[in-house]
């Protein structure tokens, strides 16, 4: 009796040690984590660390979660805590200047009427109660930011949002980003009849640019760039006119900063919209003048096809291989990425379609600095024929890859001279900088002449271009989804990233760039696709014998069948010979044997790609668990003898 109450006694105790060690290290240590991801996924980026640090005002946050009636919803009482934790971390790394306050809006409370004044969104619950789940920031000059709905699908994107909305408090003026386009990005594929209507619906690139920039939409015909503008944003420049490049080259040579898309073959400006017409000029666009002082080549008339970097598209043949690689359509991999610039360091993937490709001028003065980079499985198709042949397996079969790797996007750097040398374009003087009296008023309406003509640069510049346009249609970068009437938002791609991390580079503002990829982290099983497009290689080859041997004995057949019919009447041409009928008989094999084999090569097209990933999911799901409680056994197995060792001795 006396071991059974010893034995309960040591039971009892190690349960209130337990529970006493669980309270005290959730509360001294609720924000200490260990980070095993291989990216650091959870560990704050020096970006956060340093806008924590620069705050020099008090910024409070107000963090509305429904913490009991959370408890009935796991994952959202997971990710609360999460959020909160993170707010404690920040708030523990600002110095003093942030200033915390967790609110639970219980129903029929002040706290939930605050809530709901706040913006908050209120999430109904199957008791008919809310659940409140969003955060409030503010600061001493009456800024304001709100995340009405943590979302779950944005999880992985926490610690950047969270960052974004306290430098929005912290910076007091948003920099001014200038952007000049032929694409409708500020009115969307609606175009201004919809603008004017109040149905317009912006590119979602731009309306992150706005949340992030002073964004001031440049016209088509301007002969000047404002001078307050910091950094310059060119999208498909088609048919620009001359005073306007010219614009475009006076800014760079003042020492103005550029972020330059152009296209061979622009899917996004070939999209009709709602008139009927494309929503583009053309879908070709180039600079050609301004490149060449710049250093730089681009052909508008050849495309990137890349088979390592394909996209995988839906075709809608047959059922045995309903998708297919889509050589001209690439997803841009980490790998081909310049991991020394922190424009494209930290980038996972970026989705484009028909891209073409830069290099520097062999008497180039500039520092030509590739960002991103085909793999050397590519090839250059002519842009006019991807634009006749939207087949993905014909642009298949067509591929002949070189082992040149293609430029798609590059940072220019240096001093440049004028595309200009004579001076402003004689041609097109703009006749509204000339002093014209108003009939009306009988008073002179007088317009800034020009700014004094450069012909080189006053300081070095930087300058990123791209070779596409399409990186910023929302169709290749983001899904979207509509919670009680608020967007919300799911990247797919790196685009939008790739854009703003450009332009605050281009500012010289590098805090958030380092922190705004690190929510997706896409690591493809690159073996598994390799074995995939080797199978499917294959089989478009036989698919493509056997379809044409099957034409051809089809018409054999047919042939056969209708031989006789000329020079004779209708009754002797149903009369065949034996050897005819034995022909005919020998055919229809054929024809059942060839279209069995097709079958044969569709059902076997990922074969080896299945089996393959059996295998994977094998390690996986039971091998490593398996090692690991082998490997548990024998710690538990050598503990057990140590003891018995030390008990002996």
């Amino acid at each position: 009796m006396a071991r059974s109450s010893q034995v309960l006694l040591a039971v009892l105790l190690s349960v209130i040690l337990f529970v006493s060690i669980n309270i005290i290290s959730n509360y001294l240590f609720r924000s200490a984590r260990l980070d095993l991801t291989a990216t650091n996924q959870y560990t704050l980026s020096e970006g956060t660390k340093n806008i924590l640090a620069s705050i020099e005002e008090p910024v409070r946050l107000q963090f509305f979660f429904s913490a009991e009636m959370a408890a009935n919803f796991p994952q959202i009482r997971i990710y609360g805590d999460r959020v909160r934790d993170l707010l404690f971390e920040y708030e523990s790394r600002s110095g003093g200047n942030l200033q915390l306050e967790i609110i639970d809006p219980k129903p029929f409370t002040e706290e939930e009427d605050q809530a709901v004044a706040e913006g908050i969104t209120a999430i109904p619950t199957d008791t008919g109660e809310s659940l409140y789940f969003g955060l409030v920031g503010t600061n001493a000059i009456d800024g304001r930011e709100v995340v009405a709905y943590f979302a779950p699908e944005r999880e992985a994107f926490l610690e950047y949002d969270l960052t974004e909305l306290i430098f929005n408090l912290v910076r007091l003026e948003k920099p001014v980003l200038g952007i000049l386009s032929t694409l409708p990005l500020d009115v969307g594929l609606g175009g201004m009849m919809a603008a004017m209507q109040g149905q317009s619906q912006p590119f979602l690139i731009y309306e992150q640019l706005q949340e992030s920039f002073d964004v001031r939409m440049i016209e088509q015909e301007a002969d000047r760039i404002d001078l307050e503008i910091t950094a310059l944003m060119v999208v498909h420049p088609a048919e620009l006119a001359a005073k306007t490049r010219y614009a475009i080259d006076q800014f760079v040579l003042r020492g103005g900063r550029a972020l330059v898309f152009v296209d061979p073959l622009s899917e996004l400006a070939s999209t009709t919209g709602p008139t009927g017409q494309p929503v583009g000029p053309q879908s070709q666009s180039s600079v050609e003048d301004l490149f060449d002082a710049w250093g730089v080549e681009f052909d508008p008339g050849q495309v990137i096809g890349d088979l390592g970097q394909a996209l995988r598209v839906q075709t809608g043949a047959e059922s045995a291989r309903p998708f297919s690689d889509y050589v001209v359509w690439l997803g841009l991999q980490q790998e081909n990425m310049n991991g020394s610039d922190l424009v494209s360091a930290d980038l996972n993937l970026l989705q484009l379609a028909s891209v073409g490709h830069l290099s520097p001028k062999e008497d180039a003065t500039s520092r030509f600095t590739a960002l991103m980079q085909s793999t050397p499985r590519s090839m250059l198709y002519d842009s006019e024929t991807v634009r006749q042949n939207l087949d993905p397996d014909e642009l298949l079969l067509s591929f002949e890859p070189t082992p040149q790797r293609y430029t798609l996007a590059a940072r220019i750097s240096g001093s440049f001279q004028s595309a200009f040398p004579d001076g402003p374009p004689e041609d097109e003087i703009n006749e509204d900088s000339l002093e014209v009296p108003d009939p009306l008023t009988e008073t002179e309406e007088v317009v800034e002449p020009l700014p004094e003509h450069l012909s080189e640069s006053t300081t070095e510049t930087n300058l990123i271009l791209f070779a596409d346009t399409d990186l910023l249609d929302d169709r290749f970068w983001v899904q979207q989804q509509n919670f009680l009437g608020q967007r919300i938002v799911i990247p797919t791609a790196d685009n939008g990233v790739f854009v703003i991390n450009a332009i605050e580079s281009l500012m010289g503002s590098n805090d958030l760039i380092s922190l705004r990829s690190r929510g997706r982290d896409d690591r493809p099983l690159e073996v598994i696709n390799e074995i995939r497009l080797r199978a499917e290689s294959q089989f478009l080859r036989e698919q493509e014998r056997l379809e044409l041997q099957l034409q051809e004995t089809e018409q054999r057949l047919l042939n056969l069948q209708t031989q006789g019919q000329d020079n004779q009447d209708a009754s002797a041409a149903l009369i065949l010979s034996e050897e005819e009928e034995q022909e005919i008989a020998r055919f229809q094999s054929l024809l059942l044997e060839t279209r069995k084999e097709l079958r044969s090569v569709q059902r076997n097209l990922r074969a080896d790609v299945e089996d393959l990933q059996n295998r994977v999911r094998f390690v996986n799901i039971a091998l490593m668990p398996f090692l690991v409680a082998i490997f548990a056994l024998l710690v538990a197995s050598a503990r057990r003898r140590s003891r018995a060792a030390a008990a002996k001795g």
